[in-house]
């Protein structure tokens, strides 16, 4: 990439040999330093940083007996073989330093670290102190699985260790620092929160760690505060609530008081009031009788009474002779008009007699043409009848013998077909029964399995319980598997079952809980389209690997034969044990080597097992078995072992019983045999189907026939029935032209002629009838007109006769009204006198009662509320006695209430308890305010700085990533809580969930996505680990860095430059102490003068002595 490579060999490099120890143990020893040019391959202790490891020294640890190591104060690249042991030198780092054996992911008992076939084991590190050195010693024994400390020589305890390490900034637990080869993957599972403490950490900045915590101390007693006072406040809120309450209850005592007081006043007020106003209406009832009586005799003794009398009686006199002659012309009206009806009714009659005369002439005229026409008409028809009835013969009659005998022969054929439509319809009712209890047998034994499979559902919530993504990713998939070219299956432990579930254990144990949670594609498209749908989507942190690529068992076959593992006391592989999709298992095989690993319930032969059939890996009694062997000289192994757990979390409703299994082979046997009886009946019904159509249509066909010879015999009748109807239609036709023609010949013109003189007669007559009649209306007419007038005016004098009498009788009606009036209201005012003035000696009785009852201070203060009201209105009695009601209401209500005089010391205790709270409330905000300032100071002297880390890290790290023609930044990723104050509306002070964020892109065109587990490769992964702690290293206060195997999984060319980004990062003065570990390195990779090599050359293929000096000149000439 442009990079110019130092051409430099290493400075110094240690040879690592295998030797006899005086015991007769080989152990591995470091010769004489090879010194290159004119420089020492010693180092001084002052070169170190402190801190740093100046030497370690193993016995008999895990593959070593005995090796001593003296790594340079810079870079030391420790490379060797697999298998030799270098990463069992970071481990001993580790353990040697106090760290827990769980670091290591490797075992959990310190005892498992001694070496296989020994009893005890040590490590030995000398550090770096800047004036000098010490060294921490750790012996471990098998026994009893314990471990002793000593430092210079001397005993210690684990405590001391640790204190010691903390003083020289040690951090073995910080993934920044130390990041042994089997915890790579963490780093990039390691949450954004985590990764800002490591970070944090090993930078050196205790200082923003602790500021970090007193944040998040702060923040927390900001919220409680803030709760207190809330709190407060409400409980301040509600006591004030309550108090208004009582502030009311107060209010109403003193209505209570205010309210008696009235009362006694308004009632002395009452009845005193109410006697003037009695006898101030006392007075008004006597002036009102006096009035009434004068008025009532001054009426009565009127004169107009006798004057109206005596006009009456000549009116009604006058007015009765007038009626009687009105009455006379009135009936000789009636009777002439009745005359004058008579007579036109008379007329109306002759007119009609008239009419009829003249219409029955016409008849006659018109019946005689009528007639004539009739007959030439029917001559006509005659003719014409007669003439289609000579052209038409009638039908012939015919034997029927032969239809007959064919409409038998087509009846019989049609029985034989009913019956057998009948028998087939029989058949088809029972194959049809037959049916339903074979598909009701079926649905049966169909619910029976399903009740088998009850154990999908238990096995769904237990993947529930373990990664509640994965079932949203589940439930996903079923919606969507449209979108997918193939099928793709459900996570691995969904379509995985244990054919015995006492191996279930053991199997989850192997294949691990993340393998069981993985979904599986058939292929890359479908990878990717479900990646970016689920995983980069929905934000599901969840797994999926294709299929695509690897092998299922059948074409992998197995190490050893299946007998030879029975006879060591093995069950089987583990694929033995598992039923699964063709697809799923042969990922299981790539990923978990599920055919290569045995399992055995009880013990096995474990010696045979590793020197027989030199196995990897495999289970027995509850204990996993891991051999490491080198791959150089001898193969000397290493056996790790570990407990596994036998109760299953995600495999355990897959097993199935022998009882289980043959009820299901059971079920399903009996299911085939009625799926071949339904299929054996659907055929017979389509055969009798087939045989009823037949049947059908046959019975059709006869039907037909029958019809046509009934419409043969129907056709000859009807023609028999037609012929005959025509010959009596022409006989009926020529009686009528008879009759007609007879008719005519008796009549004659006399007749009509006869008719005519009768008419005129007739009409003669009537002419003088009405004659007479139209004389005799016009005299009766007359004198009825003479008795109308005089009736009119007979009338006009009567009407106005009684208009004058009615006058009369009104003016009468109104005095007599009047008199009666003037006495009903003499009595009214007498009746109300009386009432006046009993109400005037009982309201003077009352006042007496009440005034006399009253004490001299109450007569006081009725005087003083009469003067009070003087100046205004004193109000009616009825008034008075509203307030008092009034009164009377608002003391019961109070009463009701059950208010005493105690309230007022209560209220006036709350108001104190009220004013007490309030000044807490005032505390509790003033404290809150000092927590805010407190926080507040805190934050300014964390967040910058910690921004400033971050910014020189992704600068960095940027600058890196540019490098290697990739895209990368690290920014620090705040985190809110949920509150918020008036101080600041943004929630950003979760100071705990704050962490640092780590964002690549490894191709074009690619957005910057976030370092995890599941998006990039391993290899991409490791670039971003080894490149983000590269980015630490000029700000790392630690002593020293441990990075085992990174470069595994990387390409050719990112090994590359990421090598060269290592060694100018970690070979700059100043920089802290370097452990770089690796198997492998690519030739001609750059290096520098300050790097030292540490070659590991370990096994009992080692010859007794060999001269690396020779060796590296001999290199350096052939170079």
């Amino acid at each position: 990439m442009g990079q110019t490579k130092v051409e430099q060999k290493p400075r110094v490099v240690d040879e690592l040999v295998d030797s006899e120890s005086e015991s007769g143990e080989r152990e591995l020893k470091i010769s004489r330093p090879l010194a290159n040019g004119t420089g020492s391959a010693v180092h001084r202790a002052h070169e170190y940083r402190a801190g740093a490891i100046m030497h370690i020294s193993l016995t008999n640890f895990i593959t070593y007996d005995r090796i001593d190591v003296s790594p340079g104060p810079h870079m030391n690249m420790i490379i060797g073989p697999n298998g030799t042991g270098k990463s069992s030198i970071v481990c001993a780092i580790a353990l040697g330093l106090g760290e827990n054996t769980s670091v290591m992911k490797r075992a959990k008992d310190i005892s498992e670290f001694v070496k296989h076939g020994h009893e005890h084991g040590a490590i030995e590190i000398t550090l770096a102190t800047g004036s000098g050195s010490v060294k921490i010693k750790r012996e471990m024994a098998r026994q009893g699985n314990k471990s002793t400390w000593k430092i210079d020589g001397r005993g210690s305890t684990f405590a001391e260790v640790q204190r010691r390490t903390r003083e020289l900034r040690i951090q073995v637990n910080n993934l920044c620092q130390f990041l042994p080869q089997d915890r790579v993957v963490e780093f990039s599972k390691m949450s954004a929160q985590d990764l800002l403490k490591q970070t944090q950490a090993a930078v050196g900045r205790e200082d923003l760690q602790q500021l970090q915590e007193e944040l998040v101390k702060r923040r927390a007693q900001e919220r409680q505060a803030m709760g207190e006072a809330a709190r407060l406040r409400n409980d301040t809120e509600t006591l004030r609530k309550q108090n208004a309450l009582l502030e009311r209850d107060v209010q109403r005592w003193q209505e209570m008081q205010t309210a008696e007081s009235q009362i006694r006043v308004l009632t002395a007020l009452v009845p005193l009031t109410r006697y003037a106003e009695v006898k101030a209406a006392h007075d008004a009832a006597k002036q009102a009788k006096n009035a009434a009586l004068a008025a009532f005799l001054q009426t009565r003794d009127s004169t107009e009474a006798n004057d109206l009398q005596r006009q009456m009686d000549e009116l009604e006199a006058q007015a009765a002779g007038r009626e009687r002659a009105r009455r006379a012309a009135g009936d000789e009206r009636l009777a002439k008009e009745k005359a004058v009806r008579h007579q036109v009714t008379t007329l109306e009659r002759l007119e009609a007699d008239n009419k009829e005369l003249q219409a029955e002439l016409d008849g006659v005229r018109s019946q005689a043409q009528r007639r004539r026409e009739q007959i030439a008409a029917l001559r006509a028809e005659v003719a014409r009848l007669e003439a289609a009835l000579n052209e038409d013969q009638p039908p012939e009659e015919e034997d029927d013998s032969s239809a007959r005998r064919a409409a038998r022969e087509l009846g019989e054929r049609k029985l034989q077909l009913t019956n057998e439509l009948v028998e087939v319809g029989d058949e088809q009712k029972a194959l049809m029964s037959s049916g339903r209890q074979v598909s009701a047998d079926i649905e049966r034994r169909a619910a029976q399995l399903r009740g088998l499979d009850d154990k999908a559902l238990r096995q769904r919530e237990a993947l529930r319980k373990a990664s509640e993504d994965s079932v949203r990713a589940l439930e996903w998939l079923e919606q969507n598997r449209d979108k997918f070219s193939q099928h793709v299956f459900s996570p691995v432990c969904l379509e995985a079952s244990v054919r015995d579930a006492r191996y279930a254990g053991p199997i989850e144990a192997v294949v691990g809980s993340n393998m069981l949670r993985t979904f599986v594609t058939q292929c890359d498209a479908d990878y990717y389209v479900f990646t970016r749908e689920v995983i980069d989507g929905l934000h599901l942190r969840v797994s999926v690997v294709s299929s695509a690529g690897h092998r299922a068992p059948s074409e992998l076959g197995s190490t050893h034969p299946r007998e030879t593992l029975a006879e060591l006391g093995f069950g089987g592989y583990i694929v033995d044990f598992l039923e699964a999709p063709r697809a799923v298992l042969a990922v299981l095989c790539s990923r978990a080597k599920i055919h290569e690993v045995p399992l055995a319930l009880g013990p096995v032969d474990h010696s045979a097992c590793e020197q027989r059939l030199g196995l990897r890996e495999y289970i027995a009694d509850g204990t996993r078995y891991t051999l490491m062997r080198g791959r150089y000289g001898s193969h000397a192994s290493t056996v790790t072992t570990a407990r596994i757990s036998m109760q299953p979390r995600l495999l355990g409703g897959g097993g199935e019983s022998d009882e289980v299994r043959a009820t299901r082979e059971r079920l399903g046997s009996e299911i085939d045999k009625l799926r071949d009886t339904q299929t054996s009946n659907e055929a017979q019904m389509k055969r009798l189907a087939s045989r009823d159509r037949t049947l059908r249509d046959a019975h059709r066909q006869i039907e037909a026939q029958e019809a046509e010879l009934r419409e043969a015999r129907r056709a000859r009748a009807d023609a028999v029935q037609r012929w005959e109807r025509q010959h009596v239609h022409v006989r009926t036709k020529r009686a009528q032209l008879q009759s007609l023609e007879a008719d005519t010949r008796r009549g004659s013109d006399g007749e009509v002629a006869e008719a005519k003189r009768r008419v005129e007669q007739g009409k003669r007559e009537n002419a003088k009838d009405r004659a007479k009649c139209l004389a005799l209306a016009a005299t009766n007419a007359t004198a009825a007109v003479t008795a109308l007038h005089a009736l009119a005016r007979g009338g006009l004098a009567g009407f106005r006769d009684t208009r004058a009498l009615a006058e009369h009788r009104a003016a009468m009606a109104r005095l007599r009204e009047a008199v009666e009036e003037a006495q009903v209201e003499l009595e009214r005012a007498t009746d109300a006198f009386n009432m006046a003035k009993a109400a005037a000696r009982n309201a003077l009785d009352d006042t007496r009662a009440v005034t006399e009852d009253l004490t001299e201070e109450e007569r006081e203060a009725v005087r003083n509320e009469q003067e009070r009201r003087s100046g205004t209105s004193l109000g009616t009695s009825d008034e008075l006695e509203t307030e008092l009601t009034t009164c009377r209401q608002r003391l019961s209500m109070a009463a009701s209430s059950g208010v005493s005089s105690a309230v007022i010391a209560q209220f006036a205790e709350r108001q104190k308890k009220l004013a007490s709270m309030v000044t807490q409330v005032q505390q509790l905000e003033a404290e809150l305010l000092r927590v805010r300032r407190r926080k507040r100071h805190a934050r300014d002297q964390w967040e910058q700085p910690l921004v400033d880390v971050v910014a020189k890290i992704s600068e960095k790290f940027r600058a890196m990533f540019d490098h290697i023609d990739c895209l990368g930044e690290v920014s620090l990723r705040k985190a809110g809580d949920g509150f918020t104050t008036e101080e600041s509306s943004v929630d950003d002070e979760d100071y705990n969930n704050w962490g640092i964020e780590i964002r690549v892109a490894f191709r074009k065109n690619e957005a910057l996505q976030p370092l995890d587990n599941h998006r990039q490769s391993g290899g991409e992964r490791a670039v971003s680990t080894i490149l983000y702690l590269q980015a630490l290293q000029s700000l790392v206060a630690a002593p020293f860095r441990v990075v085992d195997e990174i470069n595994q999984g990387m390409d050719e060319r990112n090994e590359r430059l990421v090598h060269s980004l290592i060694v100018d990062s970690a070979c700059q003065q100043g920089s802290s102490q370097y452990f770089l570990i690796t198997p492998k390195l690519l030739p001609d990779l750059d290096y520098h003068p300050l790097m030292k090599v540490l070659c590991i050359f370990n096994g009992e293929w080692q010859p007794e002595s060999f001269n690396f000096g020779k060796y590296i000149s001999n290199a350096r000439r052939s170079a």
